[in-house]
């Protein structure tokens, strides 16, 4: 009896073992089909594209879209950066549009749009632009600007697509500034402009004085509450990359109070800080086309010229000189030539007919002052005051070098304003050297 419970208890065991065994595998088995069923597989280039799409088409069901994503491919992005996001890529839609299509841009085209991204100030962003691809999405509304509605996804080393967050997050930080700077403008608020202003990208070192610093911001808000026709709301987005935003004002009132487009641009560099570039022309103001002496008015630039009006206001000038024929005519008894007027300081240019010192008529053509405290253009431009002054007067007058214009009718007016620059002042003005107010015709 003792043998057969032995051999029976010993084949109990090895069915014991037997199932466990089974078990385990079974175990493992399941654990491998799990994983295997559970893991999201990449998504394609088209595919990632896709849902971006569908999420700019739908924000209501971005989120459902967004998990389609695999966590590999978002690269730590968020579901509420992602949502922000494609509210901004949305911002590019015609109003009331909605979505046709999209295009995985490809080749030279391609190569041409992030050649372009890289020449515009964004060395930084080389690599991972060049690594960009651009997605082209067709609606059935038409862009103010004209140009393709375009974002871009990203490829890793290993030649994946995916998202990347930190272009993602500058894309947001551009716009949530813009929001901030066009609202500043919107609340005529000067502090908040003047704050703004180191912002802008300018030709010229932004000046240190607050007085200068307080015109250009009033200035601004005047632009952009009397030019701007436009509403912020309907501002088109152009285009947005990590390190551009640009916007369309559709109707804005140029100089001589035509209707026209413009653009404001914001970019983000390396080290993340932002600036704006949004220049506004200073016009030449008609009050500034006379000639000013001893604190009294004189003659204008374009005016009627004449010996006896000159020795009347400037008295006798220094020298006298003409040069070469210019009408074409050859006649040098009265053919049209440059008479140069020379005074203590300052020249006065007439374009005319000249017989002798004291027998020619002309018009004023040119004024030139470099050494006169007592001649000026205008009732308050003088050659012994600063850049300062200048931008008093002309707020953004370093933004076209120092260079005002103004166009009546056919004639062009100009005024020229040479700083030296070799000696600026300890306060960061700079010197005036000379000051040239001049007459050319259209496109002179």
């Amino acid at each position: 009896m003792t043998g057969i419970a032995s051999k029976k208890h010993r084949r109990s065991a090895v069915r014991s073992w037997s199932l466990l065994i089974v078990c385990c595998l079974m175990a493992s088995v399941l654990t491998s089909c799990s994983r295997t069923r559970f893991q999201k597989k990449k998504v394609d280039v088209p595919e990632l594209a896709r849902l971006v799409v569908d999420s700019i088409q739908d924000i209501n069901e971005s989120e459902q879209y967004f998990n389609r994503i695999p966590e590999e491919q978002r690269d730590g992005l968020s579901y509420s950066e992602y949502y922000e996001y494609i509210r901004i890529l949305q911002k590019m839609m015609p109003r009331s549009s909605r979505v046709v299509s999209f295009d995985i841009v490809q080749g030279k085209e391609k190569n041409d749009l992030l050649s372009a991204m890289l020449s515009n100030d964004s060395e930084e962003y080389g690599r991972l632009i060049m690594g960009c691809i651009p997605v082209q999405v067709t609606t059935t509304g038409e862009r103010l600007s004209g140009t393709p509605l375009l974002f871009y996804l990203q490829t890793m080393d290993d030649g994946s697509v995916y998202l990347s967050r930190p272009w993602i997050l500058s894309c947001l930080k551009l716009y949530a500034f813009s929001v901030n700077y066009f609202e500043a403008y919107s609340n005529e608020n000067v502090t908040d402009v003047i704050s703004l202003l180191s912002f802008t990208e300018v030709p010229e070192p932004l000046p240190e004085s607050r007085d200068v610093l307080k015109e250009k911001a009033r200035e601004m808000i005047r632009f952009y509450s009397h030019n701007v026709k436009s509403k912020y709301s309907e501002y088109e987005m152009i285009s947005i990359d990590a390190s551009n935003l640009v916007y369309l004002q559709p109707e804005v009132l140029d100089t001589q109070l035509q209707t026209s487009t413009r653009q404001v641009r914001f970019r983000s560099d390396s080290d993340d800080k932002i600036s704006v570039v949004d220049p506004i022309e200073s016009e030449l103001r008609t009050a500034d086309l006379y000639l000013y002496y001893k604190g009294r008015r004189t003659v204008r630039i374009g005016e009627h010229a004449a010996p006896s009006q000159l020795t009347n206001l400037f008295g006798d000038p220094i020298t006298i000189s003409c040069g070469p024929v210019m009408d074409g005519s050859f006649d040098n008894e009265n053919g049209r030539r440059n008479i140069l007027i020379r005074y203590s300081g300052f020249t006065i240019t007439v374009y005319g007919v000249y017989h002798s010192e004291d027998d020619w008529e002309g018009t004023y053509t040119r004024f030139r002052i470099w050494n006169s405290e007592v001649t000026g253009i205008g009732a308050s431009l003088r050659v012994n005051q600063t850049s300062w002054d200048i931008l008093t007067r002309y707020p953004f007058a370093d933004e076209t070098g120092f260079v005002l214009e103004l166009s009546i009718d056919n004639d062009l007016y100009r005024l020229t304003i040479d700083l030296d620059r070799d000696h600026a002042n300890k306060d960061g003005s700079v010197p005036i050297n000379t000051m040239i107010l001049s007459r050319l015709h259209e496109g002179s």
